[in-house]
């Protein structure tokens, strides 16, 4: 065995050295051949140009992929909407003509643009030398790479403030207003590279300007790398131009939706002899763009042509709607919108002098309000001081015989007045009608203070031995739609005992309400949501619907809360939904506004035959006369209650309830919401429909609608009746 094996190498001897040597060789040139590989494949960018952050990105977990992301709002609507600033303008110029030329364009049109930035370098502290704001420097004495130092800045600083971005050279100048014009007329979801194609180039030319997009700086922006290594020229115009072509594939575009980009360049440079000339060319009057310009007194010169050309243009606008103003009444003023159908026609309202007829669907008459009322005479005075200019010594106002007004939100109050004078000269009583307009004065915006939805709402609860089964339907219903989305609320049951009512053990009348809560809230322990119970002993068997009660419950719980709460009082029979709580969050503000929402409630399922609790008028309807259901902050609870206690007593402990339970209060009729109105000082008091809040019908309260309602209903089922 020994011979063979030994007899196979010699003679095999050259052929397994070979494979030896081969192998070494191979193993030497591939370790050789790597850091050259690696070399070839990490081209290296400037740092000092570009620098590039790279965020490792962990994979993610199942824990982390389950848990549900709070919602944060930003600050601003503008921010959450995506409303932006319309222009940003930069200027490619150099710290030589920063007293000239950039201060030359920083009078013209700064105050024209939303933001101006010029972009210079500068080897040291710009404010210690330059007295200008608006001043960007940059240490990189490449003009190479000037451009896209430009596109880095703007990227990193202002990437989601504005539409458009125009930029331009130090000797151009820019007529302002066109130029707003121009990108106000062009769509922002349009990618816009808009400009002056440069000769014998698909590129646009920096000389006349350049118009370009958010979305086109946001994909520059991500090839800025691309854009840098492939810099070969020395042209901005060009570098700018390949950038744009590879980021997003556009070439110059000279027109967009319409609307084009008109420049003019100049032949000469005394500019002040040839203006005259240059006048007379369409071209030169539609331009948007004037280069070059050397001479700092072309700027304000060129600066007045356009604005004397702006007046003229605005003139004759003027004078145009001038001659429609004899087609509206009164003159100036716009007409009222048309109605799209006849059910839309606004509601003519008629009155006298005291009272006004059918002021809406459930009130047959009203007396005025002292507004109103005051209102009537300050138009009847009007018109009298006008009758007594044009027939002075003739007509002396005697009544108001019938009076009609409508309010029309896009143009104000309309009055038509028929009106009764004495003729002075014959004694015969002389009806003239009169129409009269008020319209709707200058548009104020009231401040209000900052308020988010991600404030606390505390809702105290008030629970009678005879709303068990209420209770528990709202507790199943408050469980699913607000505590399992994680609502920041605070549920505060407020558990009513008549006297001889046990509360130990499980005889305890609210025993089910309490085991339900702690078992709710042990689960939820974790979450910004509980539910908790207070326990007031009643001195003698009351009526707890009663208004006393609406205080004392409030008075007593509102000592376990704290006054910086924000407080949402409701009863077992309503139905929530957590869009309802955020309104409640932007409509309660702290020293400034309670909130009492309009519910909707639901009409007796025997009578309306719909089972179902939906926002329908066969169902129910808003109670307007409802003012149960609040919203206010603690502290401006107790400012306005230790003025109300001079009409009702403060209830600091259980024993208290004796002092209002008596029978001097059994006709006391304020409410919270009243409260406010009368003891609020300088809170405001909002009040509207709220189709979150609905009420469920409870049996044994009678009709819960209006009179006219009832008497519909009435007569609806009066072949059932008889």
């Amino acid at each position: 065995m020994f011979k063979s094996v030994s007899r196979l190498i010699s003679n095999n001897f050259y052929v397994f050295l070979g494979l030896i040597i081969g192998l070494y060789i191979s193993s030497f040139l591939s370790d050789s051949l790597e850091p050259l590989c690696a070399s070839k494949n990490n081209l290296k960018v400037p740092q000092d140009v570009v620098s590039n952050k790279v965020t490792p990105v962990a994979p993610s977990t199942k824990s982390s992929a389950s848990k549900k992301a709070k919602l944060v709002r930003p600050r601003y609507y503008s921010t959450e909407l995506g409303i932006r600033e319309k222009l940003f303008v930069g200027i490619f110029s150099s710290e030589e003509k920063v007293n000239s030329q950039v201060v030359h364009l920083n009078k013209t049109i700064s105050h024209l643009v939303d933001q101006i930035k010029f972009f210079i370098t500068a080897q040291y502290k710009l404010k210690s030398r330059f007295n200008l704001s608006g001043l960007v420097g940059f240490t990189d004495t490449r003009a190479r790479y000037r451009p896209f130092q430009v596109l880095k800045y703007i990227g990193d600083n202002f990437p989601q403030d504005y539409d458009y971005y125009f930029l331009a050279n130090d000797y151009t100048f820019i007529n302002a207003h066109r130029l707003t014009d121009l990108v106000k007329k062009i769509s922002v979801s349009m990618d816009v590279y808009l400009g002056d194609p440069a000769p014998d180039s698909s590129y646009c030319n920096l000389a006349s300007g350049i118009v370009l997009s958010n979305s086109v700086i946001k994909a520059m922006r991500e090839h800025l790398d691309w854009c840098v290594i492939n810099a070969i020229s020395d042209d901005h115009s060009e570098n700018l131009g390949r950038c744009v072509h590879h980021s997003i594939g556009l070439t110059c575009q000279k027109t967009l939706q319409g609307q084009s980009f008109h420049t003019f360049k100049l032949r000469h440079f005394e500019l002040e002899r040839h203006l005259l000339q240059l006048a007379e060319k369409p071209e030169f009057n539609q331009a948007i763009t004037v280069h070059p310009i050397l001479q700092g007194d072309s700027f304000y010169l060129l600066n007045a042509y356009f604005l004397k050309q702006r007046l003229v243009q605005i003139k004759h606008e003027i004078d145009v709607l001038s001659e429609d103003l004899d087609e509206v009444w009164p003159p100036g003023q716009r007409p009222g919108a048309k109605p799209a159908t006849r059910f839309d026609l606004p509601r003519q309202l008629y009155f006298n002098m005291s009272h006004v007829f059918f002021p809406d669907d459930f009130t047959n008459v009203r007396a005025h309000t002292m507004a109103e009322l005051g209102d009537i005479e300050n138009v009847i005075e009007e018109v009298t001081v006008k009758v007594h200019s044009e027939s002075p010594k003739r007509f002396q106002f005697r009544r108001l015989i019938n009076g009609y007004r409508s309010f029309d939100l896009s143009r104000g109050m309309d009055y038509a007045l028929d009106l009764g004078f004495r003729d002075l000269t014959t004694g015969r009583e002389v009806v003239k009608r009169f129409e009269v307009c008020k319209p709707l004065g200058k548009v104020e915006l009231l401040p209000v203070p900052y308020v988010t939805e991600n404030s606390r709402v505390t809702i105290i609860l008030p629970v009678q031995e005879t709303e068990l089964e209420a209770i528990m339907d709202f507790l199943h219903g408050y469980t699913n739609t607000i505590m399992d989305r994680k609502e920041k609320t605070f549920l505060m049951l407020v558990l009513l005992y008549q006297p001889n009512s046990s509360n130990k053990g499980t005889s305890d009348v609210f025993y089910d309400v309490k085991t339900y809560a702690t078992k709710v809230t042990s689960k939820y322990k974790n979450e910004d949501v509980k539910i908790a119970w207070v326990s007031v002993r009643l001195p003698w068997p009351t009526a707890t619907d009663s208004k006393v009660m609406g205080f004392a419950v409030v008075d007593l719980a509102l000592r376990k809360i704290g006054p910086e709460s924000l407080v949402l009082v409701l009863d077992p029979y309503t139905n929530i939904s957590s869009d309802f709580l955020n309104r409640v969050r932007m409509n309660t503000i702290a020293n400034f506004q309670i909130f009492s929402p309009i519910p909707f409630k639901q009409y007796d399922p025997k009578v309306s035959q719909v089972p179902t609790l939906e926002i329908n008028k066969n169902n129910g309807h808003f109670d307007r006369d409802d003012y149960t259901y609040v919203s206010f902050y603690g502290k401006d609870y107790i400012a306005a209650r230790k003025q109300h206690q001079k009409k009702l007593p403060l209830i600091r402990i259980d024993n208290d309830l004796s002092q209002v339970l008596r029978d001097e209060f059994k006709d006391f009729t304020d409410s919270i919401f009243g409260m406010f109105v009368e003891f609020g000082g300088e809170l405001h008091a909002l009040r509207a429909t709220e189709m979150g809040l609905k009420v469920k019908y409870r049996s044994g309260r009678g009709f819960s609608g209006s009179s006219a309602q009832l008497g519909r209903l009435i007569l609806s089922r009066i072949d059932e009746i008889l």
